[in-house]
């Protein structure tokens, strides 16, 4: 609990590129005069290697890895004379991981320099000699002229100069950079309209100054010179590279950054590199092993340098030390020969290290992720047509060990399609509609509400309005019909929508930025304000019944300045003018940021809304204010003055519009709010549930407000009223009164004081729960304000634990940093496995800073999805990838870890058994190609079967029993005990296999009465290794497939096959001249088939009888699962949760639960025992107290369940 981490950590959407210093200066329509400058070419590369790099680089990224740099060493080793076994014992194995690996890579990057192929190759037409001449994108130079054509794409970040569009206009889609499908306007300068056609733009002679190139792609910032005219740039002329145009006939544009300084490129990184906390700790697994290893042989060594000595003098030690390759049995210096043999004995026990363990996991994580996630139908959205989609293959298994879940609100949890709902206007609510949250709060409370829809309502997508006072122009009978119309107005003018199809209400289609947006247009235009036209300067708005009752009439107001959304300013005005020359400033944003910039005047509606705001929120609404200002033409003149001064400045130019907006967004007058519903996504509750009986933790990060970030908790089942709730919130009377004083130094100080407080007071009450009987769930509700101190390093321990000593958190108002922030607290913090999810780019940096990051594909484009890990359409699938493939693959590669080193070691140990019966003399028990093969033919396809298809439990029983997850999040299956009782067992096992063939073999002849020599017993030993850990693999896998068969029996088999081949071909050429005809001998006798049985049975007894004790007396959750259900059909459906109620007494209830707990027994392949005290096991799931009483054990092991008889 006591680690500390920074304060702040920033993320980004990929590798930050800093601005160089300085402004980029290019010459238009001129190549000659920029070839000095020596811009970058247009070309794109993506690939990682190229013909002369693939080599080297491949190799090298391959020798970063311990266990391949360590096989290079033994592989060098085995080169020198002290090296007692052939080099192709280890040069084979590690040439063939190396060559998969890079045969892999090879595949990636071809595919890779495919793409760049095609994208390179596709033409454009540039200006050359006053016409158009289609060329490659990849001969584009900076201040090239080019025409793009209708649905064509930006070959390179273009500054639009005309278009075939009246009023310079163009529309373009920007799916390829963010996912978002809905069309943006870009308007050309006044001066550039008329370089439409060729001859015309062989005459534009401008010059260009702006930023460098970086990867902001929402920024930019120059100035055109033409004409002596220094005209400035914004984003608004900026066409990006890969944004497809629509709706226009042609552009013409002017080259600005071209290749891999485009913005697209440089946003075009791979999402940071995450490793599993498995992997981590597989690591620690490796370094164990070479500890081992050390430790066998320095035994060996030391061994060996107390054998050799004069009394052995019939060996010739001594007589022979000069001699090449004997030197270091030398018994007249033995510190030598324990150095020599050292080196000798690393080398021959270098199969400890299992080398194909690393690519294993890579192929078995790679088909898990495209075989099984991706094509998962339970994970599959209809509607959209998304199915799920794994991003990366390296997170599997830590899906299975998820404690933490750090979720969006809008459009994660809830639907992200927006409805207008309700509004408030001059002090009244209007709307009669009842939400989801209404209703859930309602249920909660036991009320049963009726909602009365009037028959006459509009229904429309973007808008569930139903009340008659403000429809049809009944609104003018209202006591604030002044008010009204300002809404309306303010709805239809103050937005950046645009419109498309006919002109008509029924038939005209909405643009937007985001589905708030569009649904507060559509609202105005059900309201009789109906937007249906827009151009860079003017927006057209047919208006019903604003002067008199049934009149229509079209309006045109002039657009003078757009004051833009952003994350800082949380709000957007509107300067236009209207018909009569009335000048009006309109402005919507958050009801703190528009509350501040209201003038005096406003304080009585101000009082009043705040009310209905709260109302709305409590609802769980999504709420708006708006307001709006009457302009001096005087006034606006001068303001307008500084606003082009801001626009056209190339420093800091987003800071000192924001400055220039403060100057007039000011004494606004307060016409009313918005109030939107966001509905829940289906199968929310029930997800979120299920998720936190898996004793998974969720914590809800939005930027709504604290009233309606609490309802829609309550909603999905987060926070309930059994739940304490502590709130810390900087709306309180002390800290309003603090700041209303505008001195921000005091501010910040005493905010912190109060946070402060306010985290020990909590944390003081946390105590006492804990020490008392009933120890009620806890939760934690916080705002961003309050937050951004809390996360102070004074202050964040405090928090932290807080915070992990609840069962739900809730963080509002907060910013995308503060995010990545919270999430960075509990991952670094309390080293706990954290998962991100959210849909939009604002949740990029939390999906990026968590260990896992899932993306949804929603309504606010993709770059959350391109910034993940995995990908879901909704949030309920959150379920099936946590509990059912998340669990299975941290299962699978557990086992997959754990019998690597098992046969490994087991393997070495018969090596390191035999040299006690050599005088440590380094002599190899194993032919070289058995020891090669050991590990790449003769056991590896098992393990992979293995990983892929062992399954505990079936998907319904893991939804059927989330509380098994908890063993994933225990991490029961990769602890240090599960690693020493392997390693125990494989002791035994090698004892078994060494000593039992060795000792049996001394007595044993073949046909022709020889007695068995070196080769003979170790083929012997060699084949009943082979048996005993391929029958180990099948004789406990919780499931068994035809592919565990056809894997462990066709790796005997092929064992089998070569040993025929090898032992029966000799040649001139061939060294190991020993195993010539050793199989046809053993196998002609009697005593190969008795040891072929006996050994492996033998050595697999300890097995049985641990696995047999630990199920009977020490079952795991799923273990229990299994004996409950070995009757049932492993079905892939998944059973739908069933709540379980009762109107019983609570003693009542707990011995009706205890009686009606399943008695039956599961039909499930390679289930040997019974399991005893499962009563316990359910009971405790059902939240009944039951312990398991002493003599269950007993009782249950003499209990014969009875098999289900199907009714006919």
């Amino acid at each position: 609990m006591n680690h500390r981490v920074p304060s702040s950590r920033a993320v980004g959407l990929g590798r930050v590129k800093p601005q160089a210093p300085g402004n980029r200066t290019i010459l238009c329509n001129d190549r000659q005069a920029n070839l000095p400058l020596r811009f970058t070419g247009n070309s794109i590369s993506t690939t990682k290697y190229n013909f002369f790099t693939f080599l080297p680089k491949g190799l090298f990224e391959q020798f970063r890895r311990v266990a391949n740099l360590y096989f290079l060493t033994i592989s060098i080793f085995s080169t020198t004379p002290i090296s007692p076994v052939s080099p192709i014992t280890n040069v084979l194995p590690l040439s063939m991981v190396l060559l998969l690996s890079l045969i892999k890579e090879a595949f990636e990057d071809w595919k890779r320099f495919q793409n760049d192929m095609i994208i390179n190759n596709n033409t454009v037409d540039v200006l050359q000699d006053k016409e158009w001449v289609s060329i490659p994108w990849k001969k584009l130079q900076v201040g090239d002229i080019v025409k793009v054509k209708q649905d064509g794409f930006i070959p390179a970040d273009l500054l639009f100069l005309a278009s075939t569009n009246v009023d310079g206009v163009c529309y373009i889609e920007t799916a390829n950079l963010d996912g978002e499908t809905n069309l943006k306007i870009r308007k050309a300068l006044e001066k550039t309209w008329y370089y439409l056609t060729p001859e015309k733009a062989s005459e534009f002679k401008g010059e260009i100054k702006c930023e460098q190139p970086n990867n902001s792609l929402y920024t930019f910032t120059g100035n055109l010179i033409i004409q002596d005219q220094t005209l400035p740039l914004s984003p608004n002329q900026l066409l990006l590279r890969g944004c497809s145009l629509r709706n226009t006939g042609h552009i013409v544009g002017v080259v600005v950054f071209t290749g891999h300084e485009t913005k697209v490129m440089m946003n075009a990184m791979n999402v940071p590199s995450k490793r599993s906390t498995l992997e981590r700790k597989l690591d620690k697994l490796i370094l164990a092993l070479f500890a081992t290893l050390f430790v066998m042989c320095f035994i060996g060594a030391v061994g060996s340098a107390i054998f050799v000595n004069k009394k052995y003098f019939y060996l010739h030690l001594e007589s022979s030390s000069e001699e090449e390759g004997m030197s270091q049995f030398n018994p007249r210096n033995r510190f030598l020969v324990f150095l020599l043999t050292m080196f000798t004995f690393i080398t021959l026990y270098s199969t400890i290290i299992p080398i194909s363990l690393y690519v294993s996991i890579e192929m078995i994580k790679f088909i898990q992720s495209t075989r099984f996630i991706n094509n998962d139908l339970h994970m599959y959205h209809y509607e959209t047509d998304t199915p799920a989609l794994a991003r990366t293959s390296n997170l599997n298994e830590e899906l299975g060990q998820v404690e933490y879940i750090f979720s969006d609100k809008t459009g994660t949890l809830t639907r992200n399609l927006m409805e207008f709902f309700k509004c408030s206007i001059g002090g009244e609510v209007y709307g009669n509609g009842v939400t989801e949250t209404e209703k859930g709060i309602a249920q909660r409370r036991g009320i049963k509400l009726e909602e009365n829809i009037s028959p006459n309502a509009v229904r429309e997508r973007g808008f569930n309005f139903d009340d008659a006072r403000l429809m049809g122009g009944a609104w003018r009978n209202e006591p604030n019909p002044d008010s009204c119309k300002e809404f309306f107005r303010c709805l239809a003018i103050c937005h950046t929508v645009l419109p498309e199809g006919d002109e008509f209400p029924d038939k005209i289609r909405y643009q937007a930025a985001s589905p708030d947006e569009s649904a507060l247009v559509i609202a105005a235009k059900n309201f009789g304000f109906f937007f249906y036209r827009r151009t860079p300067t003017m927006i057209y708005i047919r208006e019903s019944h604003a002067e008199k009752m049934g009149k229509i009439q079209d309006q045109s107001y002039e657009i003078l300045n757009v004051l833009e959304f952003n994350s800082t300013r949380k709000r957007q005005s509107v300067v236009c003018r209207y018909p009569d020359g009335r000048l009006v400033l309109y402005s919507k944003g958050a009801d703190n940021v528009i509350f501040e910039r209201l003038a005096d005047s406003s304080n009585d509606i101000k009082k009043v809304t705040s009310e209905h705001l709260e109302q709305f929120g409590s609802a769980g609404l999504r709420t708006l204010c708006l307001a709006y200002k009457e302009l001096h033409q005087d006034v606006y003149e001068s303001w307008n003055e500084k606003f082009i001064h801001a626009k056209s400045s190339l420093i800091d130019r987003e800071k000192k519009l924001d400055e220039v907006a403060e100057l007039i967004e000011n004494d606004l007058i307060l016409i009313g709010s918005t109030a939107i519903e966001d509905k829940l996504q289906d199968g929310v509750p029930a997800c979120i549930d299920i998720l936190q009986r898996a004793g998974i933790k969720i914590w809800v990060l939005t930027g709504d407000k604290i009233e309606t970030a609490i309802n829609i908790a309550y909603a999905c089942n987060l926070i309930n009223n059994e739940m304490k709730q502590f709130i810390i919130s900087s709306e309180t009377d002390a800290i309003r009164e603090v700041e209303d004083k505008g001195d921000q130094v005091e501010i910040a100080r005493f905010i912190k004081e109060e946070v402060m407080k306010e985290l020990k007071k909590c944390l003081e009450e946390v105590q006492s729960y804990f020490s008392s009987l009933s120890r009620p769930k806890l939760a934690l509700v916080i705002d961003g304000k309050c937050l951004m101190y809390a996360l102070d390093p004074s202050l964040r321990v405090m928090l932290l634990n807080l915070s992990l000593n609840c069962h739900a958190v809730v963080c509002c108002r907060v910013s995308p940093l503060q995010k990545a922030q919270v999430t960075t607290l509990v991952k670094k913090g309390a080293r706990k496995i954290t998962l991100g999810i959210g849909d939009g780019a604002n949740d990029v940096s939390m999906i990026q800073a968590a260990h896992v990051g899932v993306g949804i594909s929603g309504m606010e484009g993709m770059q959350a999805v391109m910034a993940s890990d995995f990908a879901i359409a909704q949030f309920r699938y959150l379920a099936d990838l946590l509990l059912v493939h998340g669990r299975w693959s941290y299962l699978r590669i557990c086992q997959v870890v754990m019998y690597f080193f098992y046969k490994n070691l087991t393997f070495t140990l018969t090596q390191f058994w035999f040299n006690f019966q050599t005088g440590f003399s380094g002599q190899r028990f194993y032919d070289d190609w058995f020891q090669s093969l050991y590990n790449v033919i003769f056991t590896a396809l098992p393990v992979i079967i293995v990983g892929l298809f062992d399954k505990d439990v079936s998907a319904s029983l893991s939804m059927k029993y989330p509380e098994l997850y908890m063993e994933g999040i225990k991490n029961v299956f990769f602890k240090w005990r599960v690693v020493a009782i392997r390693a125990f067992l494989s002791v035994y096992q090698s004892l078994i296999l060494f000593y039992f063939v060795s000792s049996s073999s001394l007595s044993a002849k073949d046909s022709a009465g020889k007695i068995f020599g070196l080769w003979d017993v170790s083929t012997m030993a060699f084949t009943c290794v082979v048996v005993t850990v391929n029958l180990r693999l099948i004789l406990f896998s919780n499931s068994i497939t035809r592919g565990h068969y056809i894997s462990v029996g066709g790796s005997i088999l092929g064992w089998f096959i070569f040993a025929f081949l090898y032992s029966g071909i000799r040649t001139r050429y061939d060294k190991q001249e020993n195993v010539y005809f050793v199989i046809y001998v053993l196998m002609s006798t009697v005593y190969f088939y008795i040891t072929l049985i006996l050994v492996p049975v033998s050595a697999l007894f300890c097995d049985f009888l641990y696995h047999g004790v630990q199920r009977w007396f020490f079952p795991y959750d799923y273990q229990i699962i299994q004996e409950l259900h070995r009757h049932e059909n492993d079905d892939s459906g998944r059973n739908q949760l069933v709540e379980i109620g009762s109107q019983l007494t609570p003693d009542e209830e707990r011995s009706d639960n205890i009686s009606q707990l399943p008695r039956s027994i599961s039909k499930h392949t390679g289930f040997a025992f019974d399991s005893p005290g499962y009563e316990s096991f359910f009971a405790s799931q059902l939240g009944v107290h039951a312990p398991q009483k002493p003599w269950d054990v007993a009782r249950r092991a003499s209990m014969r369940s009875k098999p289900k008889i199907e009714k006919k």
